[in-house]
């Protein structure tokens, strides 16, 4: 964009351009210019003039001015503005791992990959979770007409604890653990902050070994034993169990995931379905419905002032505030009969909250109403959040991991998943999932809903016994397998013969169809 220059000037024959985001200016002269009896004074002095009416007035180089009558340059940039500096949002530094465990059906992956994700992360008292970083604002910058160039926004970061056992140390600007435990966190995305969400699990951790015969081990959260579970030993957790060692001739029941980074020997597990564990307990359904309910209340309560106001007769605000009350007294019921335990206790505590604030809300006036919305909202996010952690606890639960296996009984909600080429012998396993064993199989009986993968099947001779049970919609992939292993798709049998990257399942004629991997 060229500028409006005084006749003296365009005689010489040079012009003055910006760019269009006004950040430069550049001084050109043209085919035709003629520097003859031009004084340098003079011409600076004009120039100058020019380029105040122009409103150029922001880091003008009068070195780059003399240059081009001294120099004989072409062209040069005579004015630069000041480029904005951008800041830096906030953020939350997580000094500890939060990612939840997670065990999941694979044919391919790593030993250490799986392992590694379904491991369970915790914090030990006084462990500090996150620091947080506040934002940095950037600086503004100025075009060479003056203008401000306003640096970009930056975002807020904020920090919410839903949890008796973590603290937020505001002058250290950390979270930290004020017990073993779990951390639970959930990060919500608004326009001008990211928030951050932090409950917790109990956590229960044993630095060893619990060595042969010792008192049964009972626990409402998650349980990690660094080492093995020895002989005649009883493992109940409502949440995950973690063993780092193996597991000898005990039993293992986990409300959600076990996780044995050696073998099972002589020994029953269960996963998903323990009798009273948490999920049941708490009654996913019922607490989700109350949630929806709550949803529904909190939306009439939002709205309420514009309503009460537009009411012209107190009959009609009298019986909005009734019907409220009753909503809200049907809600508080339903949750005092929830079954509660310790792992989530504060979280179902935030329902009862919600309604007891609700209900001394609407004995308020409008003004009374409209002061507390903000409350309410916050009461009303720790609600949401509830029912996000029971959702995700709730679908997490039920899966098994181990390395090897023998002579054992296993149960799970999901998958099972054996990892090693010990694979699974003399064992009998029952799931609702898939199962995935990347070693041999042999004297064993799998029961499955889903699918299955098996390294090797059978084996020649005696002891080559195997039969694999799923459903009429299950897929059966074996790398090698050997006659003798016996297979049902519910009740439609099919005998193996030897071969290799076998796949099977059913047509749509209900036929067993044999393919090659």
């Amino acid at each position: 964009m060229k500028i409006e220059l005084s006749d003296v000037l365009k005689k010489i024959g040079v012009i003055v351009e910006i760019s269009d985001d006004e950040m430069i200016a550049t001084l050109k002269k043209t085919l035709f210019s003629s520097w003859d009896n031009v004084d340098i004074h003079e011409f600076l002095n004009i120039l100058e003039s020019d380029l105040r009416k122009n409103g150029i007035i922001v880091s003008v180089d009068k070195s780059a001015l003399i240059s081009v009558y001294t120099q004989n340059k072409k062209e040069a940039v005579i004015a630069r503005g000041i480029p904005y500096k951008s800041g830096r949002d906030g953020y939350l530094e997580f000094i500890i791992n939060i990612n939840k465990p997670r065990i999941l059906y694979t044919e391919t992956s790593s030993e250490e990959d799986i392992f590694k994700m379904a491991s369970i992360p915790f914090a030990r008292k006084g462990d500090v979770i996150g620091k947080l970083h506040k934002p940095i604002k950037g600086e503004n910058g100025i075009s060479v007409r003056g203008r401000i160039i306003h640096a970009p926004p930056v975002r807020d970061v904020e920090v919410k604890i839903l949890s008796d056992s973590i603290v937020f140390k505001e002058d250290e600007d950390k979270i930290v653990a004020i017990a073993d435990i779990r951390p639970v966190v959930h990060k919500k995305d608004e326009n001008d902050k990211v928030v951050y969400l932090f409950n917790s699990i109990p956590m229960l951790i044993y630095e060893g070994s619990i060595t042969k015969n010792s008192r049964p081990v009972t626990f409402d959260g998650d349980v990690i034993i660094n080492g093995n579970v020895e002989k005649g030993n009883q493992i109940i957790a409502s949440g995950n169990v973690q063993i780092f060692g193996s597991v000898y001739e005990s039993v293992v029941q986990g409300g959600q995931n076990i996780i044995i980074h050696g073998g099972i020997v002589d020994s029953q597990l269960h996963a998903g379905f323990l009798p009273g564990n948490i999920f049941d307990k708490i009654e996913l359904h019922a607490v989700n419905l109350i949630v929806e309910k709550l949803s529904a209340i909190f939306v009439h309560i939002k709205e309420l002032p514009t309503v009460m106001n537009n009411s012209r007769h107190l009959s009609e605000k009298i019986k909005l505030i009734e019907t409220l009350k009753e909503e809200l007294k049907t809600s508080s019921r339903e949750i005092s009969m929830i079954r509660s335990s310790n792992v989530l206790q504060n979280l179902l505590e935030h329902l009862k909250s919600l309604v007891k604030t609700l209900n001394n809300i609407l004995d308020y006036d409008i003004i009374g109403l409209i002061k507390h919305l903000n409350s309410l909202k916050e009461i009303y996010e720790k609600i949401l959040f509830i029912s996000r952690i029971l959702a995700e606890e709730h679908e997490n639960k039920g899966r098994i991991l181990a390395k090897w296996v023998h002579d054992s009984k296993i149960y799970a909600m999901k998958d099972v998943i054996i990892t090693s080429e010990a694979g699974c012998y003399n064992t009998k396993i029952s799931t609702n999932g898939s199962v995935s064993i990347n070693g041999k199989v042999k004297m064993s009986t799998i029961e499955f809903d889903k699918n299955i993968f098996v390294k090797e099947a059978g084996s020649h001779g005696v002891g080559s016994y195997v039969l694999l049970k799923g459903s009429k919609n299950s897929i059966v992939k074996i790398l090698y397998g050997y006659e003798g292993v016996e297979l049902y798709f519910d009740k439609i049998g099919y005998k193996l013969k030897n071969g290799e990257k076998i796949k099977l399942y059913l047509d749509k004629d209900e036929k067993v169809v044999e393919d090659i991997i």
